[in-house]
């Protein structure tokens, strides 16, 4: 048997794993993007409710037609 001397050590290096810091990453963007004024906020969102309503208004009108076909057809 052999004795193993005390210069020869085995050195076990443990991996290390890359840290991910996601939330600190994440507030980093956050405060890169450049937000739009509150002006340009309510011009948007009127621009939606505008659309939205014209888009329902014409889904409506189209349901109405198609269901009076439908029934004078008597389907």
């Amino acid at each position: 048997m052999f004795k193993k001397s005390k210069d020869s050590k085995v050195k076990i290096e443990k991996v290390k794993k890359p840290k991910k810091y996601f939330f600190r990453r994440f507030f980093k963007e956050i405060k890169r993007v450049r937000w739009p004024s509150s002006k340009t906020n309510w011009s948007s969102f009127f621009q939606v409710v505008i659309f939205s309503s014209i888009f329902i208004g014409i889904v409506i009108i189209f349901a109405t037609i198609f269901a009076l076909i439908w029934k004078s057809a008597g389907i």
